[in-house]
């Protein structure tokens, strides 16, 4: 059965390699296909059943893939204002000026779905007379309709693949909203009687994660915290909690049943690992309920199930068999995990788990409890290294010895007394739930100072971009696990230090020049790039409820490209343009800056060379603070023979201001002005620069209309291509010594479906 089981997932994984989800008739030529190599004369009959598990995989994997593209909503439902009928699913995340909502939608604009799409939605700046939106009711909206779509760049978080890892198939702003019927759900009410301790509890955010799996009364700095000193997977139910929790409760169980059958008679009839087994899955399954069936909760409750059926049934099998066959349920059950990073997660650590009892001895003698805790801790860190340097940027140097401490803490003191708390409050005895959440949160509070110092202490966290590619951090992890001589394991460590010296030294004799647009929304960032310095030009937007495109992309842009910008200039004063001006000061005080007020003034007639870079100020003529958009900084970049010309968010009276003074505009790459607007890109100003490509640097659903379709007409009547960072994301153009080309890294068309553009 596990060979079976093995090619039906081989299948599955291919299908994730598809540019698009198998068409019916696609997949009807495969069955024929298989049919007839099936026939006795071709002799291949014993591996027919091998051949149809594979196929089987395909069909669930690419079916699944084809049931959420069809069910994106689409067509005249996008980018406009439309009425829709929602009912609330998760509880809604709450800020003063912010909800975010998500629930299912059946009926848009009074017509009935053919299937219910999930959809969320963002309400900014929500009516003061209305409460938010409860899990289990149904409101109706009055709202515009956007793509599942993020931002794409090297170095950021993929925002579309957890969407369609989540199954979201849109995402909107709200304009108004009234409710309709409905009462809230079970764990909205406890949600709602939980957050009245708020004010009187310190680490109110941390237990709500622990007890609900909400974390929105979690501050930023204590995420930061937790996430830099290995321990943000404590502080979100996951396998560890429902785990612990099933242990718990199939102790407690086993001894209550003992109890009860003390006599005879009822131990004959009593069989007490059943009736232990029954009681710890409903109560996981209750567990996993509270946390609203989370992906994570899903996981490790199909594993836990897995577990306990093999134990019951007495099937005497190895564990990596137990954990191929929970790999496949948790598939069944959750068709999209693969797609999200604790799915991941989860298998490294239980097979890392598994290999370590397989091949290494048990640790014997004094303090053999602690020191194999320390053993355990110390593998998982180093077999999650690719992982963690891949998600979240780098690795917490102490995460082993952090873990170590704490995680005891939370199994044996946190956990349990804040279920216990939990359970105090739905049986309405409010006084001793928070008596014992106030023991509960004793250690965290205690343990905050350590961990923010640690948080905060930048020769503990190891950069990602330090640690090398992420497919050699996989072979040296491989190769330190795999049970083999130790000279092997220092020789390949030693090659990989080799290695990483080698593939520095190439990069800093690199030669050639990279124009990357970066793809920050409706905003502006370019980043030039050569060995391992940089130009920026331009910085994203930031916004009021917090955060901006500096931190969520061009700093892990520069990070993952091993980046240390000298230059940067700033266009004009806009947000979409200067946002993130201080987030990258901060993070590079050595900076020379031009333009906007910061630093020198940007004027014509500046010019300036870096590495093969040569610059060039068009505009404006007169010293200002680059305040409106005709006093935009027009820079133009020669590289060699070639150039590219950035205009900022000029328009046709700028544009012609340039014309009249003779100004050098003729460039072989055009960033459109203003995101493509129609205000700017005039005919006769296109037909002036002449180039080969114009670049939009646009948001994937602004609400402006760019690129204006009169600007693409323009255009294409001047048979000028043009590429668009909202469809495909970040643009990089390669200038060689004799050649350049542009590329997009990200474009959907290039990826399997799950990048593609919606």
């Amino acid at each position: 059965m596990d060979r079976w089981l093995c090619a039906a997932l081989i299948g599955y994984a291919l299908t994730f390699t598809f540019s698009k989800p198998m068409t019916i008739q696609q997949w009807l030529l495969l069955t024929t296909l298989v049919a007839v190599l099936s026939w006795r004369r071709f002799g291949i009959r014993r591996y027919t059943s091998v051949l149809g598990c594979i196929l089987c995989g395909i069909a669930w994997g690419s079916g699944n893939a084809y049931l959420h593209q069809i069910t994106l909503i689409t067509g005249d439902n996008m980018g406009k204002t439309v009425p829709l009928m929602m009912t609330v699913t998760e509880i809604s995340q709450t800020q003063p000026d912010f909800w975010r909502i998500q629930g299912t939608v059946k009926s848009i604009q009074n017509q009935r779905l053919s299937i219910p799409a999930t959809v969320r939605l963002s309400w900014y700046e929500p009516p003061t007379q209305i409460s938010p939106p409860q899990a289990g009711t149904t409101w109706q909206f009055q709202a515009r309709l956007k793509a599942p779509q993020g931002v794409r760049n090297d170095g950021g978080f993929l925002y579309h693949r957890y969407l369609t890892g989540q199954k979201i198939h849109a995402l909107g702003s709200i304009r108004s909203g009234s409710f309709v019927a409905g009462e809230p759900n079970y764990r909205q009410r406890v949600y709602n009687r939980l957050a009245a301790f708020e004010k009187n509890l310190s680490q109110f955010g941390i237990l709500q994660a622990l007890t609900l799996g909400e974390r929105q009364a979690l501050s930023a700095e204590q995420w930061q915290t937790y996430q830099r000193t290995g321990l943000a997977h404590l502080i979100a139910i996951s396998g560890l909690h429902l785990t612990l929790v099933a242990a718990g409760v199939l102790w407690l169980s086993r001894k209550a049943m003992r109890y009860y059958a003390r006599s005879r008679s009822r131990r004959e009839t009593t069989n007490s690992w059943v009736w232990a087994t029954c009681i710890a899955l409903t109560v996981t399954f209750f567990y996993a309920g509270l946390a609203g069936f989370a992906t994570a909760t899903i996981r490790a409750f199909v594993m836990f199930s897995v577990v306990i059926i093999h134990k019951y049934f007495a099937l005497h099998t190895p564990s990596s068999r137990v954990l191929l066959r929970a790999v496949a349920v948790v598939i069944l059950a959750h068709p999209l995990a693969p797609l999200q990073s604790g799915f991941w997660l989860s298998v490294v650590a239980v097979a890392t788990i598994l290999l370590m009892n397989w091949r290494w001895p048990i640790i014997q003698g004094r303090w053999r409890g602690v020191r194999a805790l320390w053993r355990l801790e110390l593998t998982l860190t180093f077999a999650m290294w690719p992982l963690t340097a891949m998600w979240f940027g780098g690795l917490p140097i102490l995460a082993p010895l952090t873990n170590l401490v704490v995680v005891p803490i939370v199994t044996f003191w946190v956990l349990p007394l804040s279920l216990l708390g939990l359970f105090s409050l739905v049986v309405n005895a409010e006084t001793i739930s928070l008596w014992l959440f106030r023991i509960a949160e004793l250690p965290l509070s205690y343990a905050e100072p350590i961990l923010s110092y640690l948080a905060n202490s930048s020769w503990q966290w190891l950069p990602a971009h330090l640690t090398g590619p992420i497919i050699s951090l996989v072979v040296l992890v491989l190769t330190w696990v795999w049970p083999w001589h130790w000279r092997y394991k220092i020789s390949c460590i030693a090659v990989f230090c080799l290695g990483l010296v080698i593939r520095y030294q190439l990069h800093q004799y690199d030669t050639q020049v990279k124009f990357h647009i970066l793809d920050v929304d409706q905003g502006s960032a370019i980043v030039i790039a050569q060995a391992d310095e940089a130009v920026i030009v331009d910085t994203g937007a930031n916004w009021e409820l917090g955060g901006n495109m500096a931190e969520r992309v061009i700093l892990p842009f520069l990070q993952q490209h091993h980046l240390t910008p000298v230059y940067a200039f700033v266009s004009h004063t806009d947000n979409d343009h200067q946002g993130g001006v201080a987030t990258i000061a901060a993070r590079f005080p050595a900076l020379r800056w031009f333009g906007s007020g910061h630093g020198l003034p940007c004027v014509a007639g500046q010019t300036g060379q870096w590495r093969r870079v040569a610059w060039q100020v068009l505009h404006p003529r007169r010293v200002t603070n680059n305040e409106h958009n005709d006093d935009s900084c027009v820079l133009k970049f020669m590289i060699g023979e070639s150039s590219v010309l950035v205009p900022g968010d000029i328009t046709k009276r700028a544009e012609r201001s340039l014309l009249a003074h003779i100004a050098p505009v003729q460039a072989d790459i055009l960033v459109l002005a203003h995101h493509g607007s129609n205000s700017s890109s005039e005919n006769y100003f296109l037909q002036a620069v002449s180039p080969y490509f114009a670049i939009a640097s646009r948001g994937r659903n602004n609400a402006y209309g760019m690129v204006a379709e009169q600007v693409k007409q323009r255009l294409e009547a001047l048979s000028i291509r043009l590429v668009d960072t909202a469809r495909g994301g970040q643009i990089t153009v390669t200038f060689d010594q004799q050649k350049w080309w542009i590329d997009q890294p990200w474009a959907g068309t290039n990826r399997a479906w799950f990048d593609a553009d919606n």
